[in-house]
């Protein structure tokens, strides 16, 4: 089976990077630009499991392709350069009298570097362009039900992901960001000046320069999106280009359209509690807090009930001690459990059945205080 190609294919020899300089070439190129060079001057020599191991580079990322586009592009223009231009190009001065055969030995030995040097010297500053809007560094990261993953990225950068969340990380020699997907994640972020670090999730941008702060994605579940931030500075910009900016302690939300709320305060230490295995919530619908539960594993408790889907509760609760958030619920909302076949329901306390009336639902009762 051909082999893919591997970092020493991409690196040229003593010699080559001597040539290269010779004609105004880097011979560092960009690895994208160099492993489609390399798989492009070995187009005619692959095998079966050689085309299978080029399509899947290929299908690793889009950037792959066009950087292949590119390749054949550069080789028709190349073709298209009258043979004393491009002897000039391909042979040093100093070989210049050789024999003849020795121009083209060169040309194919340097010719995956040059493939990539012409590139850039045939667009001119387009090609410098198209180089620059090329990711150095892609990679997809996601997380299952009740899982966490802590993620280190090569610009120095680090991210938490909470439980159900999905995220793509690229990295262009400009700027950096991240698609977050689904579900949260806790970023901390290496300041480097004039390289901004973007997260896109749904309608809303949120753009730092170096910070740690909570994005947080449910419109799935909830239709909500969130921003929280730890430490340092971020500016959220929302569907219609509007822009909220949040310090330490601040946070806001916004709907699917992408409509930002007012700045909410919070205090700095209680940004993304599930990295402590605990849910903070304040004065929150019980449906949505035993929701919020669920999101992390199996709960076995239930409220079939709207009226007690609605009440309401505020504090911190532990994901892993549920057994005891059920017993200590009827202390704190006027709810009883009852439990069948391996299920525990929340309903109203009997006292309270009693009193409401049969063809309607009571209004919601606040959580005590």
């Amino acid at each position: 089976m051909q082999q893919p190609p591997s970092e020493h294919d991409f690196g040229p020899s003593a010699q080559d990077e001597a040539d290269l300089r010779t004609h105004g070439a880097d011979a560092t190129q960009d690895p994208v630009t160099m492993a489609a060079a390399t798989w492009f001057s070995r187009r005619h020599q692959l095998d079966a499991g050689g085309q299978a191991d080029f399509e899947t580079w290929l299908a690793q990322d889009a950037a792959h392709g066009r950087a292949y586009a590119a390749m054949q592009d550069t080789h028709r223009q190349v073709r298209q350069i009258p043979p004393g231009i491009a002897a000039r190009w391909t042979v040093a001065p100093a070989a210049a009298a050789a024999p003849a055969v020795q121009p083209r030995r060169h040309w194919l030995r340097a010719w995956p570097y040059a493939a990539a040097a012409m590139l850039a010297l045939s667009v001119g500053v387009g090609g410098y362009e198209w180089s620059q809007q090329q990711a150095s560094f892609t990679q997809s990261y996601a997380t299952q039900r009740g899982q966490r993953l802590a993620v280190s990225l090569p610009d120095g950068s680090s991210l938490m992901l909470d439980t159900s969340t999905r995220l793509n990380v690229r990295l262009y020699p400009r700027r950096r960001e991240v698609q977050l997907l689904q579900g949260e994640a806790m970023f901390q972020v290496q300041a480097k000046q004039g390289l901004p670090f973007d997260v896109f999730s749904g309608p809303l941008k949120v753009t730092v320069v170096g910070t740690q702060f909570s994005v947080r994605n449910t419109l799935p579940y909830d239709g909500k999106l969130s921003v929280a931030v730890q430490q340092g500075h971020v500016r959220v910009t929302g569907n219609d280009h509007s822009q909220v900016d949040l310090l330490a302690g601040q946070g806001l939300q916004a709907d699917a359209a992408g409509q930002l709320s007012s700045i909410s305060h919070l205090p700095p230490d209680s940004v993304a509690p599930w990295r402590k295995g605990r849910v903070t919530v304040d004065n929150l619908p019980l449906g949505q807090l035993l929701a919020e539960f669920e999101r992390y594993g199996d709960t076995g408790l239930v409220v079939r009930d709207p009226a007690v889907a609605r009440l309401r509760i505020g504090g911190s609760f532990s994901l892993t001690q549920l057994d005891g958030f059920a017993a200590a619920l009827p202390q704190l909302l006027p709810v009883q459990i009852v439990r069948s076949k391996g299920l525990s329901e929340i309903r109203l306390a009997p006292r309270l059945q009693d009193q409401r009336p049969s063809a309607q639902l009571a209004a919601p009762l606040p959580a005590p205080r």
